[in-house]
């Protein structure tokens, strides 16, 4: 469920629709894409623009710089200005891939922050107590266990709760995680005389390793920018339990048909592996299109079913040196599909590599004749061009 602070308030203003709400929301362009845990926000955002109301994204082009301490029990690094730029400007059509054009503002806080000068820090610092940052869980966290806090870390909240002051937010949706930066806006708001914001706070969405997913464990991702055949078959390796999370929050079916699915999955009336398959189909639809779901999932079908290979698998070009066979470990490292020999025999061992759809072992030698496909892992496909 979402979390709506001054439910009441802000369920008024939607009711008496006597002027526009203005509804922000903030990101720190880390990494250069966007993944569908932020779709989730996002697609509030889109609901509210819908209903008529001003929708402003904010691109963190400073705290950014700072590194956001949620969820974090040490010290981020900094980041230069012109690679946190550059991230931000492959974020601008990714937005857009939820949230429509029109209604909505993209700003940088550098619209604000950079006429900023000493006194102005000074004095926004002096709006909220040492106290008041340490009791954060994070910084908490810190102390216990005797790890640095830096000042830029307790200097991140305050920037972001100036966002609000800045664009006199009526409202901000966010994650839980940032549940505190978003209130320190509202107390900000009103100590500075504004109208304190509504908050709409979201679940956050777990990656593919059951944790939340992260801008900083890529790996684990399901990204905006992913193409179909890759939404599709991470979305399929998914643990179960997940799939329940997964349709009501990164997805935009009706709430009725979530539940009707998940009942049938209780009831034992549909298989999880169908469920799975509908809930990869429907994600992979609303980043793309239902053709490309439909081309995505008899992709999948071909490798996990039949046994096949990917029609768009990349080639690599391995040279042989005159051998007539190379060992599956030795093609694993020299293709760079594994980092080490070391970890070529572990990915065998734990049956991780496929040659031709056959499950190689540590004995396996691949022919040097022909373009031999090879499987590492459930969606890593590489065509072997031997030179």
């Amino acid at each position: 469920m979402s979390q709506v602070i001054v439910k009441e308030e802000l369920a008024k203003q939607l009711r008496a629709g006597e002027r526009q709400l203005r509804i922000k929301q903030g990101f720190d362009p880390t990494h250069p894409n966007l993944h569908i845990g932020h779709a989730v926000p996002l697609r509030k955002l889109k609901r509210f623009a819908e209903w008529g109301h001003e929708i402003v994204i904010i691109v963190g082009d400073w705290t950014t710089q700072i590194g956001d301490p949620t969820d974090r029990d040490d010290a981020r690094p900094t980041m230069s200005h012109e690679k946190v730029l550059e991230n931000a400007q492959t974020y601008l059509d990714q937005f857009h891939k939820i949230v429509p054009r029109e209604g909505v503002r993209i700003v940088m806080q550098s619209e604000w922050f950079g006429k900023f000068g000493l006194g102005d820090v000074i004095r926004l610092a002096s709006r909220f107590t040492t106290q008041q940052m340490l009791a954060r869980e994070e910084f908490r966290k810190r102390l216990e266990k005797k790890t640095p806090i830096p000042i830029k870390d307790i200097l991140y909240p305050l920037l972001q709760a100036y966002d609000s002051v800045a664009i006199e937010s009526d409202v901000e949706v966010g994650g839980t995680d940032q549940l505190f930066n978003i209130l320190a806006g509202r107390e900000l708001q009103e100590q500075i005389g504004q109208r304190p914001q509504s908050v709409f706070i979201n679940q956050l969405l777990e990656g593919l390793d059951g944790e939340k997913m992260s801008k900083s464990k890529p790996a684990t991702a399901i990204w905006l920018t992913d193409p179909p055949n890759d939404v599709y078959g991470k979305v399929m390796s998914i643990e179960d339990k997940l799939m329940s999370h997964y349709f009501e929050w990164a997805t935009e079916l009706p709430m009725s048909e979530v539940q009707a699915t998940l009942r049938a999955i209780a009831a034992k009336e549909l298989h999880p592996r169908e469920a799975k398959r509908k809930l990869a189909r429907t994600i992979t639809t609303e980043l793309h299109s239902a053709a490309a779901a439909e081309e995505a999932e008899r992709a999948f079908d071909r490798v996990h079913k039949e046994g096949g290979a990917p029609v768009d698998m990349p080639t690599i070009d391995v040279k042989a040196n005159g051998a007539k066979e190379i060992s599956i470990v030795d093609l694993l490292v020299l293709a760079k599909l594994a980092p080490s020999k070391a970890a070529a025999r572990r990915l065998v061992e734990q049956n991780g590599v496929r040659v031709e759809g056959e499950l190689a072992k540590l004995d396996t030698s691949v022919a040097v004749k022909g373009e031999p496909w090879v499987q590492v892992g459930k969606r890593s496909f590489a065509r072997i061009r031997f030179r």
